[in-house]
């Protein structure tokens, strides 16, 4: 095609040395003044697209993989121009051919150029290119562009040259800067990382203060409890304590959501709890206090799944609810399980929920197993979930072992299950078994 740039437009030799020069100093005074890259991008597009009278000017940065891929794209703008990324075939096509020749790449019409056929149909502002590599230690960072949206603009070389010297002698600058930019990325993900680590640190500490630290032990039964947190501790909690010479009560639940928010919450349903279930209330009334605590102090969306019993050991009961959690199994001694299932709604949905409690007989050879969803809902590394038919064969299996031997048991078969999947949730079980013989 027929050149159409007019002589003023070739740069002499003088003025590329004094517009180096300029470009330098005033480069300086950029970097010197801006902690982030993309204001040093945009100054060093905009008076190069100026120092070449070009439409547009972008620069592209290289992946830290050497990907193709372009990191970041900054333009002149003009009134009624038109302005937006790159076409994708375009950037691959330009890119492709620095990356691969190393040398500048300079078209009056990059898309009626023979060189690049496959992209003769693509529809694009970007026409005539005249694009340089930046390079760092012989190593191609990305590339130095200028374009027009009108065909057949004939780069001189005086100007290829100028772009040139202008890529040689700042790519060092963009990397360092690029550099500069990634440390103090690295630094805030680094310092968000030890401000996260310290609020699971809070949060476990919180978890584990509201829990029993030993065995309880209440006429022929001694109750034992463990919760094994996972690394984004969620809101498991049990406990257990004495109401009378003949009762104890015994409770688990789990609050949604992870963090210091969900143990702050819990320790809310762990100070009710103690205050309204102490024996003298009856059991629907006490968990209805607590399920109204909940409901004024929890956020919105936020819930927690209860179970909590009352064992009578002078006259062999069982009294419980439960508020939405995984039903507890109660083992007798012919191996038989039966699942604890009366109650009512979560706690913490209606301020003015009501509940209902069940009662079983609870004797010579029975047991009592209860646990949270980070059990049943364990998954392998294939997604299978470990599962409460599974957990109901353990159960039935573990009979002949010590109360205190059982939790151990529980746990090693579901890591054994889990395999190298990592666990996702918190796992809590209480037993409540036969009390060991002294």
């Amino acid at each position: 095609m027929p050149p159409t740039a007019s002589p003023e437009n070739a740069a002499s030799p003088a003025r590329n040395l004094e517009a180096e020069i300029n470009f330098l100093s005033e480069l300086c005074s950029v970097v010197a003044s801006n902690t982030e890259l993309r204001p040093i991008l945009d100054w060093i597009v905009q008076k190069t697209t100026g120092l070449l009278s070009a439409d547009e000017g972008s620069i592209k940065l290289l992946g830290v993989d050497g990907g193709a891929t372009a990191k970041t794209l900054v333009r002149k703008h003009q009134p009624g121009l038109d302005s937006g990324s790159w076409e994708l075939p375009i950037v691959t096509t330009v890119m492709g051919y620095l990356l691969h020749k190393g040398e500048p790449l300079i078209s009056s019409d990059l898309l009626d150029d023979e060189r690049f056929s496959g992209i003769r149909r693509i529809v694009s502002r970007v026409r005539a290119v005249m694009a340089v590599p930046l390079k760092v230690d012989n190593r191609i960072t990305g590339m130095l562009a200028v374009t027009n949206r009108t065909p057949g603009r004939h780069w001189t070389d005086d100007e290829a040259k100028l772009l040139t010297i202008v890529a040689t002698n700042y790519a060092g600058v963009i990397e360092q800067a690029r550099l500069r930019v990634e440390a103090e990325e690295k630094k805030r993900l680094e310092e968000e990382n030890r401000r996260m680590e310290s609020e699971l640190d809070l949060a476990r500490d919180i978890q584990m203060s509201l829990v029993p630290s030993g065995p309880l032990h209440g006429g022929p039964w001694e109750v034992h409890g463990k919760v094994v947190p996972a690394r984004q501790v969620g809101g498991d909690y049990f406990d257990y304590f004495p109401l009378d010479g003949s009762r104890f009560a015994i409770t688990i639940a789990d609050v949604s959501g992870k963090g210091v928010p969900a143990a702050l919450l819990m320790s809310n349903v762990q100070a009710s709890l103690r205050a309204f279930c102490n024996g003298e209330r009856e059991i629907t009334e006490a968990i209805r206090q607590v399920n109204r605590s909940v409901a004024r102090s929890a956020s919105g969306g936020k819930f927690i799944t209860l179970f909590y019993a009352e064992v009578d050991h002078a006259h062999g009961v069982l009294r419980f609810t439960n508020a939405g959690h995984n039903y507890p199994m109660l083992r007798r001694g012919d191996g038989s399980i039966e699942e604890l299932q009366e109650g009512g709604l979560l706690l913490g949905l209606f301020d003015d929920a009501e509940y209902t409690y069940g009662e079983a007989s609870f004797g010579d050879g029975d047991a009592l197993l209860l646990y949270s969803d980070g059990i049943s809902e364990a998954t392998d590394s294939y997604g299978q979930q470990f599962g409460e038919d599974r957990l109901r064969t353990i159960w039935q299996s573990c009979c002949a072992l010590p109360s205190s031997e059982v939790i151990g048991c529980l746990l090693k078969d579901v890591e054994k299950f889990r395999g190298s999947a990592g666990q996702s949730d918190d796992m809590t079980a209480v037993v409540v078994g036969p009390r060991a013989a002294r």
